[in-house]
C-alpha cells in the first residue's frame, strides 16, 4: 500500500494510474483517520466498547500503557493494532519484546491466529492481512518462526512485524517505529534501556535527491506500548504507569494510560448494548479465594507495595533469572546432583517440597536451577485439603530420594541432599526417625535410611541401622538459620546464581527457548503451577525490624493469614545449601593459625617470629618487656 500525491513529486505515477489508484488512495487516508472502524469494516473484526476507546485514544500517542486485567483481551488488541497499523503506513517497523520467548511469541501467534482466523470466539473468513503479506515459497502463509531472529512477517507495503526471541539484550542497533512491550510488569530495566533507543529516530526525518518537505505530510509518531497486567512497585512498569498518568493528567497528549480492572471485561459492551462477557464473577472471585494479593494484582489492577529496600527477592530478579525448560520428574544422568528440601506439615499448612538441580555456569561457579515441586497435601472427603499422614509423606520422600539419586546401580544417595526443617509444628522429628530406618520399595528392594551425622538425636536414631548413610540428610532448625536462609536468597537471586522455571502456559504446550513446542503432562503442569506459587510467596517476604532492634524475614502485615510462606521457605533452604557449597568450594574447609608461639614461655628463638617482630623484640632469647624504653603516652 503506498501514497500518491498528484503533480507534486516525481513518483513515476501516470494521471490514468492515479485515477485507477484514487479509490484505493481514500481508503488508506480514511483508515488512518479510522483506526476503530478500519478495523471493524475491512478486516471484519468486531470490537468492544472498552476496546474501540483503547485503540482510538492510543493511535496518535507516543507512550502508551495499559494496566489491564486478566482475560481483558489485551494481546488480542495488541494483534489488532499491528495489523492495522502495518496495513495502513508502509514501511513501518514493528517490534514484540520480552524478556523471553515464550511470551514474545505468544503475542506474535495471537496475532497470527487473528489474520488466518484460528480463534474460535470470532467468527470471520477475512483474509485482508494474509493476502497483503509476502510470501517467499509457495506453500508459505507469510509467517516466518525461527527462534534464532525471532518470528516474523513482512507485508508488499515494506512493513515488518517481529518478535525479538529470547533476551533482547542480544538485539541491539535495531530501528523501529512500535514497540511493544507485552507482560511490561516482569521486564528488566536492562531490556528496557537496550530497545528504547530503537526509536530514537525520528519518524519524520527523512532524505532524498527529490524529496520536498512541503509535499510529504508529517510521519505519524513512533509510539511505545507498555502492556499487562499490574505486577509490584519497584517494577518498571509501574514507573513508567505513574509517570505516564501524571503526564496524562498535567496535559501532555503524548501520553496514554488506561486501567482496565476485571469489573469492565466482566460486564462488556458493544454499541452500548450488553454482549456475553469474557470474564465471569465467579472465577475472580474462585481466585480472590485462592490467593486474595495476586488475584488484586492480577485483576483488579492493584501494584504490590514493596519497599525495594526491605524485600527479599524482587518479580523483576525472578523473570530476569528465568529460564525456559521443562520441570524434571527424574534423575537427568551422569554428573547430575540435586538438594531437595522439604517442609513437613501434619495438620493445617502446606507440605512443599522442592527439587534443586546443582550445575556450574560457564564461569564454573556453583549455580542452582529449580526443576521440580511437589506438594504433599490431598484432598479428603469433606473437601478441604490438608497434608498427607506423616508415613505419606515419608514415603513419598524416600521415593523422591531414590528417584533423583539415579535409581539403580548408584551408590546410596550420592547425587542427593535433603534438607528437611525441623521444627517442631510438622513433626520433623517423628519423619527423620523414620527415615533412618531401612526400607524396601515397591519391586521388593531393599534401601538404608538417611541419618544427619552432626544432629545428636538423629545419630541416636540410626543407632539401630547399620547400613544407615550419613551426609545425605541435613535437618535445619528454622529459629537458629532462619536469618541465614533469607540472607543467601536476597544475596544469590540478584546475581543470576538461582534459575527459576517458566510461568505455567495456559494451554498444556509449552514453547521452548529453540521454538520448538513441549507438550506438557499432568505431573510437569502441576509443578510448574507449584512453583508459580512460590514465586509469589517469594517476592511477598520482607526484612523486618522488631522493636526490640532485631531483623526477621516474614509476610508483612498487611498478607499475613492471607496467603502462605511454606513453598517460600523451602526455596531459601536451598538457597541456603548452594550458598554453603559455594563457599565450600572457594574457601575449603581453611587453614588455622598456629598461635603456639605466643604462649610459649621460653622460646628457643624469636629471630624470625612474626608476632615477636611485630612487637619489636628481635635475636635474643631473652625475654624483653614490650613496655620497656621511652615511654609512649609522655610529652
Amino acid at each position: 500500500m503506498i501514497s500518491v500525491y498528484q503533480n507534486k513529486i516525481s513518483n513515476n505515477v501516470t494521471l490514468r494510474d492515479y485515477e485507477s489508484m484514487k479509490r484505493y488512495i481514500k481508503l488508506i487516508q480514511w483508515g488512518r483517520q479510522n483506526p476503530v472502524a478500519f478495523i471493524e469494516k475491512i478486516l471484519g473484526i468486531t470490537l468492544m466498547d472498552y476496546q474501540k476507546w483503547l485503540l482510538s485514544e492510543s493511535w496518535t500517542k507516543e507512550y502508551v500503557i495499559w494496566a489491564c486485567s486478566r482475560n481483558a483481551g489485551k494481546s488480542f488488541l495488541i494483534g489488532c493494532f499491528m495489523m492495522a497499523r502495518s496495513l495502513l503506513f508502509p514501511k513501518l517497523q514493528t517490534q514484540i519484546i520480552s524478556e523471553n520467548w515464550t511470551t514474545a511469541n505468544d503475542t506474535f501467534r495471537k496475532m497470527e491466529d487473528i489474520a488466518s482466523n484460528n480463534i474460535k470466539t470470532i467468527v470471520n473468513n477475512n483474509t485482508v492481512f494474509i493476502d497483503e503479506l509476502k510470501k517467499t515459497k509457495s506453500d508459505s502463509d507469510g509467517f516466518t518462526h525461527d527462534y534464532k531472529t525471532g518470528n516474523k512477517c513482512e507485508l508488499c507495503n515494506g512493513s515488518k512485524i517481529n518478535a525479538i526471541a529470547g533476551s533482547s539484550r542480544s538485539a541491539r542497533g535495531r530501528r523501529s517505529n512500535v514497540n511493544v512491550y507485552d507482560e511490561a510488569g516482569f521486564i528488566a530495566q536492562e531490556t528496557f534501556d537496550v530497545t528504547e533507543p530503537y526509536m530514537s529516530q525520528d519518524s519524520s526525518f527523512k532524505l532524498g535527491g527529490s524529496f520536498d518537505s512541503d509535499v510529504y505530510p508529517q510521519d505519524i509518531p513512533n509510539i511505545r506500548l507498555y502492556i499487562g497486567s499490574a505486577s509490584d512497585t519497584n517494577s518498571n512498569f509501574y514507573a513508567k504507569y505513574k509517570e505516564g498518568t501524571k503526564q496524562m493528567l498535567i496535559g501532555n497528549d503524548k501520553y496514554f494510560v488506561a486501567d482496565i480492572s476485571c469489573n469492565i471485561p466482566i460486564h462488556p459492551t458493544v454499541d452500548g448494548q450488553p454482549v456475553t462477557p469474557l470474564l465471569s464473577q465467579d472465577e475472580v472471585d474462585r481466585k480472590m479465594r485462592e490467593n486474595e494479593i495476586a488475584a488484586n494484582r492480577e485483576y483488579y489492577n492493584i501494584f504490590d507495595h514493596f519497599d525495594l529496600e526491605d524485600s527479599v527477592v524482587s518479580r523483576t530478579d525472578i523473570f530476569s533469572n528465568t529460564e525456559i525448560f521443562v520441570p524434571k520428574l527424574s534423575w537427568g544422568g551422569k554428573k547430575h546432583k540435586y538438594i531437595i528440601s522439604y517442609d513437613p506439615a501434619s495438620k493445617n499448612d502446606n507440605a512443599p517440597v522442592l527439587i534443586t538441580e546443582v550445575f556450574k555456569n560457564e564461569d564454573k561457579q556453583i549455580c542452582g536451577r529449580l526443576v521440580h515441586m511437589e506438594n504433599l497435601v490431598v484432598t479428603y472427603g469433606d473437601g478441604s485439603k490438608r497434608p498427607m499422614r506423616i508415613d505419606e509423606q515419608v514415603k513419598r520422600i524416600r521415593e523422591l530420594v531414590y528417584e533423583y539419586n539415579g535409581r539403580e546401580n548408584i551408590a546410596p544417595y550420592e547425587n542427593v541432599t535433603l534438607l528437611l526443617d525441623f521444627g517442631a509444628g510438622g513433626q520433623a522429628s517423628a519423619i527423620a526417625q523414620e527415615l533412618a530406618k531401612d526400607w524396601e520399595d515397591e519391586a521388593g528392594k531393599k534401601h538404608p535410611g538417611v541419618y544427619d551425622d552432626e544432629n545428636e538425636f538423629s545419630v541416636l536414631w540410626a543407632e539401630g541401622y547399620p547400613k544407615c548413610v550419613k551426609g545425605c540428610l541435613k535437618l535445619i532448625e528454622p529459629r537458629k538459620y532462619r536469618n541465614a536462609l533469607f540472607e543467601a536468597a536476597k544475596v544469590l537471586v540478584p546475581q543470576g546464581i538461582i534459575k527459576f522455571p517458566p510461568p505455567c502456559p495456559k494451554y498444556d504446550t509449552l514453547v521452548l527457548e529453540d521454538g520448538t513446542e513441549k507438550k506438557l503432562s499432568k505431573p510437569e503442569m502441576a509443578s510448574l503451577i507449584q512453583m508459580d506459587l512460590m514465586k509469589e510467596e517469594i517476592v511477598a517476604m520482607v526484612r523486618i525490624k522488631t522493636s526490640v532492634g532485631n531483623v526477621t524475614y516474614q509476610l508483612p502485615p498487611e498478607k499475613r493469614g492471607k496467603m502462605h510462606d511454606d513453598r517460600n521457605y523451602v526455596f531459601v533452604l536451598a538457597c541456603w545449601e548452594i550458598r554453603n557449597l559455594r563457599e565450600e568450594e572457594e574457601y575449603g574447609d581453611g587453614v588455622g593459625l598456629d598461635y603456639s608461639n605466643m604462649f610459649t614461655k621460653k622460646p628457643t628463638s624469636n629471630e624470625n617470629d612474626p608476632w615477636l617482630n611485630a612487637l619489636g623484640i628481635h635475636g635474643s632469647n631473652k625475654r624483653v618487656s614490650p613496655f620497656q624504653g621511652k615511654s609512649p603516652f609522655q610529652r
